[in-house]
């Protein structure tokens, strides 16, 4: 039996057993393998491990009819002093930072086919799953973990880490605008951990000199690419998903003129993010869940998935945007 032959049996399978008894295991077993999909390729999942929680982790908003998690912050502590035998330390009373991540949705649109329609199909089921689901869903997490970053970034202690720099690279990525990213962090006395961008931005390697690289390593690069997902102690997380690393009301030239045009496109941003322990939360509330079901002729599913993501850390995010 061929691989063509295969992809139709395991569609006429999957017909039948939606319209028998199994049709909720059938789902179960979609449910999980979007699940895995899920975890493997989301860039905010590689920046923050999510945290599965239930019901009884979470509580009501007084707000809304919606669920939120409250998170701790680390107790504050006055600094220590020197101080002679005769005197005493001043007083200080703790107390314990909270903060609130509201748990939200995220749902696929409702598709259908006509089961005949499933039948004359050349790819499996499970294929149209995940590429109509677990695309989306991935990219709705993507861009509001980013989204939500720059609104953290904005309100870092000593002044907003939302900077931008000028590479004297037509906007390139420069081993200066990697310093200036990663000094926004450790400036607070954080380690920067990870740097994240798209992939356009990560060949900019191609374009570095023998003073950026060194020798050996350029010699490597002109041949076979930057193949390293690590640069000055940092890992690199790339992401093919270009347009959400584009500043939105920027050019390449420093403004807003001309903004998105060909002679002045818009400009790149790269992310710089502390250690994961020092950043937030990325929740999922119980595991993503996918539904099946056949009305008449006509099989219908989708995914969805309820979580919430925040930063309880201002200085642990940094973001630099490349102007010429």
């Amino acid at each position: 039996m061929n691989e063509l032959d295969l992809f139709k049996a395991d569609t006429e399978t999957f017909v039948k057993e939606l319209g028998g008894p199994n049709q909720a295991k059938m789902a179960d077993a979609a449910g999980l393998f979007i699940a895995l999909k899920l975890r493997e390729r989301s860039f905010a999942m590689q920046v923050i491990t999510p945290r599965q929680v239930t019901r009884y982790d979470l509580q009501v908003s007084v707000d809304h009819d919606q669920l939120v998690f409250i998170d701790e912050k680390e107790v504050p502590l006055a600094p220590c002093s020197a101080i002679n035998f005769k005197a005493e330390p001043d007083g200080s009373y703790i107390t314990t930072p909270r903060y609130s991540i509201p748990i939200f949705e995220i749902s696929s649109d409702l598709y259908a086919k006509k089961e005949i329609e499933l039948l004359a199909s050349n790819q499996p089921v499970t294929k149209i799953i995940e590429e109509n689901t677990v695309r989306d869903i991935e990219e709705v997490w993507d861009t509001y973990f980013l989204t939500y970053a720059d609104a953290a970034a904005l309100n870092a202690t000593g002044g907003s880490n939302l900077v931008t720099f000028s590479t004297g690279a037509g906007g390139a990525l420069t081993k200066g605008a990697l310093k200036a990213l990663i000094n926004r962090i450790q400036r607070n006395r954080l380690k920067c951990s990870t740097v994240l961008m798209s992939v356009l931005t990560f060949t900019d390697f191609l374009t570095m000199t023998y003073q950026d690289l060194g020798s050996d390593l350029l010699k490597e690069v002109t041949i076979e690419g930057y193949k390293y997902y690590n640069f000055g102690g940092v890992k690199l997380i790339v992401s093919i998903k270009d347009e959400l690393f584009l500043n939105p009301a920027y050019g390449i030239d420093g403004t807003g003129v001309n903004y998105g045009t060909a002679t002045n496109p818009a400009a790149h941003m790269i992310y710089g993010f502390a250690d994961e322990k020092a950043l937030g939360r990325f929740l999922i509330l119980d595991s993503c869940k996918f539904g099946v079901r056949k009305i008449f002729n006509t099989i219908e599913f989708m995914g969805w998935v309820y979580g919430g993501i925040g930063f309880g850390n201002n200085n642990g995010i940094a973001r630099v945007t490349l102007f010429i």
